[in-house]
């Protein structure tokens, strides 16, 4: 007789979540025995066909950002690109889609970042490829890593360590931030605030 698994033990096999196991019961992808009183049971040999369906499955996503038009112009959202298709295709992984941003790594309206979310979990795609973790997002990192969980994805990051024209570009990013909080201290047409700003923007081209 089949062994029956609770939604906590099948995920835990699987790697994914015990509310990924009861979202995947309710859109079809896994069966499911319920019990007399009602409660989801995974048969092993389900786990067995999804570990098998897994570990075949080498389906990717890749995201590439960039944080201003003119690093775009420079052709650094196209190297980013072409380095992360080389390294799918030296690791076996069948890239599907690629989502890219211009856009700050601290702006939470950008728009394929959400795309690319939304793809992944629609379509059940296993990998998300970045280059580096700010790529995706400069804050938050773990809560991203966690949704892509929930949706049975692995977050798959090529390079660590900071290069110093990503070093460059995060300075820019904090500079966005202070800019920010700086125009609601003082008002965005007040003479403080202009004079912070050139200071920001003059301490960045010299450094």
């Amino acid at each position: 007789m089949d062994e029956l698994l609770s939604p906590k033990e099948a995920g835990k096999l699987l790697g994914v979540s015990t509310r990924t196991i009861q979202r995947w019961d309710k859109e079809g992808l896994i069966k499911v025995i319920r019990t007399p009183k009602g409660r989801r049971r995974i048969p092993k040999s389900e786990i067995l066909r999804l570990l098998r369906e897994k570990l075949n499955d080498r389906r990717a996503v890749i995201y590439v950002r960039v944080s201003s038009r003119k690093q775009d112009n420079d052709g650094n959202l196209k190297r980013q690109k072409e380095r992360l298709l080389k390294f799918a295709e030296e690791n076996n992984y069948e890239v599907v889609k690629v989502f890219q941003d211009v856009a700050s790594g601290i702006n939470d309206k950008r728009k394929n970042f959400w795309k690319m979310l939304s793809y992944v979990k629609e379509n059940g795609i296993p990998y998300v490829i970045v280059e580096f973790p700010d790529r995706l997002t400069r804050f938050g990192l773990s809560f991203v890593e966690k949704l892509l969980e929930e949706y049975g994805a692995k977050l798959i990051v090529v390079e660590k360590k900071m290069s110093k024209d990503k070093m460059e570009e995060l300075v820019e990013d904090l500079i966005t931030i202070i800019t920010s909080f700086t125009a609601r201290i003082y008002g965005a047409r007040s003479q403080k605030f202009k004079k912070v700003k050139k200071l920001l923007e003059e301490d960045l081209e010299n450094s």
